[in-house]
């Protein structure tokens, strides 16, 4: 008698479709989220005031801002309070920094469970984006309840919130997708991605309205995709005018790009990772 045997084929990387790699992940979601909630826990376990840091750093640095921009530069008033505008920006592009930084930095912060433990490496920059959602949802609701403390009008759209912290979760891991396999190999990534992620800062809408932005390049920051978000999550909280037609097109066309770009890179280079991390 023949013993009857199992024959499994392992496609290679190059030959692995989008479909094989989003339905892997989805397979791995439990694992996933096991590592989110072991990312959220690590993260605030010896705090000593835990989770109240993801309100307290937008807060600080709000009134920081506040200072700066009202009471020195005396920007022109935009139609809502400065602190509102400045934390709603803040927030959304902390988020977004997070997803982006830690997304970036995820293979070698992993390295010892990604050359122990075979799982589709595609979910590890997913770990950051799913476990930063959870902070930027309570500053959200931290930003609720400021507007209706302060008198400002909460818009009803503001149930669509979650969708925002989507869109800023998938640009910020389809830009980690190109990152991490890069940082894993050449470090000077990492070293340079904190004052890339600076300048970004400074060049959006986020602290300041693009009203003061000159006239003539105007029109780049309206397209800029972090703006983009911004000028969504204030729409939908404070009611202020919604980002351009034109600018969700652009966000959505960059993102689907950079994510396919991204997924090919990160497996192109996923052979190597294991010996060079």
């Amino acid at each position: 008698m023949t013993a009857s045997t199992t024959l499994r084929i392992v496609k290679p990387h190059s030959e692995r479709t989008l479909r094989d790699d989003l339905a892997s992940i989805w397979t791995s979601r439990e694992l996933l989220l096991v590592l989110a909630r072991r990312e959220i826990s690590v993260r605030y376990r010896q705090a000593a005031i835990g989770v109240l840091w993801v309100v307290l750093q937008p807060l600080f640095t709000t009134a920081i801002f506040t200072i700066v921009f009202v009471v020195f530069a005396r920007i022109p008033n935009q139609g809502e309070s400065y602190p509102l505008f400045a934390f709603a920006g803040l927030a959304i592009w902390q988020y977004f920094n997070r997803a982006v930084s830690d997304g970036g930095n995820s293979l070698v912060a992993n390295a010892a469970l990604i050359t122990k433990v075979a799982f589709p490496r595609l979910i590890i920059p997913l770990i950051a984006p799913v476990a930063g959602a959870v902070d930027c949802l309570i500053a959200l609701a931290v930003l609720v309840i400021m507007a209706v403390l302060m008198g400002a009008h909460v818009s009803w759209m503001v149930v669509l919130a979650p969708l925002v912290i989507l869109a800023a979760a998938l640009l910020g891991y389809s830009i980690a997708l190109w990152l991490a396999p890069l940082n894993a190999i050449y470090r000077d990534v990492g070293i340079a991605l904190p004052f890339v992620m600076q300048v970004a800062m400074y060049m959006s809408p986020i602290v300041y309205p693009a009203a003061l932005v000159p006239e003539k390049i105007r029109w780049l920051y309206l397209l800029n995709p972090i703006a983009v978000l911004v000028d969504a999550i204030r729409w939908l909280v404070l009611g202020t005018e919604p980002p351009t037609a034109v600018g969700f097109t652009v966000f959505g066309v960059l993102t689907i790009v950079l994510f396919v770009g991204g997924r090919r890179l990160f497996r192109n280079m996923e052979g190597n990772l294991v010996d060079r991390i």
